[in-house]
């Protein structure tokens, strides 16, 4: 076989056994179970942890909240309950989400505004209202978006920060789900080793590009991958809101009863 004949065929080989990588890795995992993997990873049964919360406006000026959180996970369905601590003015109020597993049941919300002495319930449509002036909307501050309510499709792979991750496009099933999320669409981008979205790209309904969240510190706490430190910007604004994580405690074994309206009403008292 002459060189020119063997060339030939090793570059044939080279080229199908490139086309079968390309779709096989293609046919690796679909948006859907990336996302399925981030609803899934190992996050404890419960967890408490404190929040230093920084609001920034699009001139520097800056606001600074304490929050203390708290979740337990019910199965597939979780719990989660967190109360200001300061500054003084929004003292207790309060955040009581109970997150289903699923479209059947919608998720319920209830936030106590103390000054007001009033609980208020966050129904479906109210999602994509922003919670206390922060730019995160009361659908973002879930651990996770409820994956049926979008489509979700691969567009591939891209290194963020130094590690490898999954592309995820996430679109709203139905134009209400669109209205009540706030999105057209998201972008998340998942890290391949611990099924962690550290950023996720927002556009608004009238698809023109929103905000920009990122994980900007994260470690293993108690053997499970924690955000440390994590920023939403909202580029139409100029504004931003920064919240830093810590005295993470997972599997205490936190009560039953840290999780009602009347818990709500009370404020933290240290339970």
């Amino acid at each position: 076989m002459n060189i020119q004949k063997l060339a030939l065929i090793t570059f044939a080989i080279a080229i199908c056994t490139g086309m079968a990588a390309v779709l096989s890795y293609g046919e690796e995992i679909t948006g859907e179970e990336v996302m399925q993997r981030v609803d899934n990873r190992d996050d404890g049964d419960d967890l408490t942890q404190k929040i230093y919360q920084k609001l920034i406006d699009r001139r520097g000026g800056e606001r600074e909240r304490f929050i203390i959180a708290f979740r337990k996970d019910y199965g597939k369905d979780s719990k989660s309950i967190s109360y200001f601590l300061q500054p003084a003015n929004i003292r207790d109020t309060a955040l009581l989400t109970y997150d289903y597993d699923g479209t059947a049941r919608d998720d319920d919300q209830w936030l106590y505004l103390p000054a007001l002495k009033k609980v208020r319930r966050i129904s479906a449509s109210d999602r994509g209202d922003y919670f206390m002036g922060t730019d995160f909307t009361f659908e973002d501050i879930k651990q996770t978006p409820e994956l049926d309510d979008y489509n979700w499709t691969w567009l591939g792979t891209e290194t963020v920060d130094g590690f490898d991750c999954w592309v995820v496009q996430g679109e709203p099933k139905t134009d209400d789900l669109k209205k009540n999320l706030g999105y057209a669409k998201t972008v998340n981008y998942v890290r391949k080793d611990n099924n962690m979205a550290i950023r996720i790209d927002y556009w608004d309904r009238k698809g023109q590009e929103l905000k920009h969240f990122r994980i900007v510190e994260m470690q293993e706490v108690q053997g499970i991958w924690t955000a440390l430190k994590m920023e939403m910007v909202n580029v139409q604004t100029g504004h931003s809101t920064v919240m830093v994580f810590s005295e993470q405690k997972y599997n205490s074994g936190i009560s039953d009863r840290a999780f009602s309206e009347r818990m709500l009403k009370r404020g933290y008292r240290g339970h």
